[in-house]
């Protein structure tokens, strides 16, 4: 098989794969978040309270549009905003104990979606896969590059 080829089959089963977790996360009614929204929440969730001009960073977006986001997942009791301890003009922006809990939600059902596709493997083809995915992820261009 040409590599061309393989890289269709690729791009074709990444999809598939994405859009099957897309649908447990984001597409049931009971879903109150947009994938960005959802993204956003996630890298709080990693990196701990950010500034607006981080976060805008972070999702490539405009510090005025990252604002009204926040205003929104704000009025959700998503997030929360606070003076910065060192400058109080600077504001930060963390994650409330119910946008942990989404998270946390989030990623359990995805776990269990992905546990039994992922059992299909032995402990050394799960090891091979994650470090294919690694030097995949890390083999591409950084954003912004």
């Amino acid at each position: 098989m040409e590599t061309r080829e393989m890289l269709e089959h690729f791009v074709t089963y990444l999809q598939t794969i994405n859009r099957h977790m897309r649908s447990k996360a984001f597409d049931q009614q009971e879903s109150p978040l947009t994938r960005v929204q959802w993204l956003l929440l996630r890298h709080l969730y990693r990196k701990g309270p950010c500034t607006i001009g981080q976060l805008a960073v972070h999702l490539d977006v405009r510090s005025s549009t990252m604002t009204q986001m926040i205003d929104r997942l704000e009025k959700a009791n998503f997030v929360y905003r606070v003076s910065s301890q060192p400058d109080a003009r600077v504001r930060m922006v963390g994650l409330t104990e119910e946008g942990n809990s989404i998270i946390h939600r989030t990623e359990s059902e995805w776990a269990e979606t992905l546990s039994d596709a992922f059992d299909q493997f032995d402990a050394e083809e799960r090891q091979q896969f994650l470090q294919y995915m690694q030097r995949l992820s890390e083999g591409l261009p950084k954003r912004g590059s």
